[in-house]
């Protein structure tokens, strides 16, 4: 059964793509601060493991290749730092317009299509 969802609506299918999607993850001081504290770390020791200086030099980014997947991704496709996690996961998918992102992520294309599968999910 089809049924019309909002724009607005998003329903997370905890695939990881948007986790997944080459690029660079910026991060504000309140990102460093929050992330910091969810792991237990200092913000310099936080700074130091975890982030890089863009490639703009315009800020700071999280560390590693940016066609791999997040750092903080799980094998489960979860976020290790869900409650603390930086400003530009999120305004995910709100912010985001991304043909890339559209194409990894079902509920991403059902979100910008305005339509969803209702399904009931039993044990």
């Amino acid at each position: 059964m089809n049924m019309r969802v909002s724009a607005n609506d998003f329903v997370c299918q905890c695939c990881g793509a948007c986790c997944k999607v080459p690029g660079y993850v910026r991060l504000t001081e309140a990102d460093v601060e929050a992330m910091a504290g969810e792991l237990g770390l200092t913000e310099e020791a936080f700074i130091e493991a975890y982030t890089e200086l863009s490639p703009t030099r315009s800020g700071l980014v999280l560390k590693g290749d940016p066609a791999a997947p997040c750092c903080f991704l799980t094998a489960e496709n979860l976020c290790r730092i869900h409650a603390a996690r930086p400003q530009q996961c999120r305004d995910y998918p709100a912010r985001w317009r991304s043909e890339a992102i559209e194409s990894v992520c079902a509920a991403a294309r059902l979100r910008r299509s305005g339509v969803g599968a209702a399904t009931e999910q039993t044990d």
